[in-house]
């Protein structure tokens, strides 16, 4: 769901393409250790291979509440990456481009891991909720 705002100059649309590409900059900061996901826990764009923005907006959900936009998005872990630092430099980025993107309302970002990548992948539920301020 794109978000819309009205302006002085008219209605400006946020494609979800926007949010896909700025969670695809955050996950690229990890080197491989994260990769994006289904929410189902399908590794998106297959194994070894780029994923599309397109392919990546359908399966994010962005939406706006009176006080905050809240952002959420699968991943599936690799066998022994760190999951605390590995979620935490994400969390950062995304962070950080969100609040130059939106800076009129405060974020929540909610990462969800849904997997763990080794020879297959193992189902996990693990959930991690970012909340900042303002920009």
């Amino acid at each position: 769901m794109s978000l819309e705002r009205s302006t002085q100059y008219g209605k400006i649309k946020l494609n979800d393409t926007i949010f896909a590409k700025a969670v695809l900059s955050a996950v690229s900061k990890t080197g491989g250790r994260v990769l994006c996901a289904s929410e189902r826990g399908k590794i998106l764009g297959g194994i070894d291979q780029k994923v599309s923005t397109g392919e990546l907006a359908s399966n994010i959900f962005i939406r706006e509440t009176s006080e905050s936009y809240c952002l959420n998005f699968y991943v599936i872990m690799s066998f022994g990456a760190s999951i605390k630092d590995n979620c935490k430099a994400v969390l950062d980025s995304l962070e950080k481009q969100l609040k130059t993107m939106l800076p009129d309302k405060a974020g929540r970002i909610t990462l969800k891991i849904v997997g763990v990548k080794s020879k297959k992948i193992a189902e996990r539920n693990i959930e991690i909720v970012r909340e900042y301020e303002r920009g």
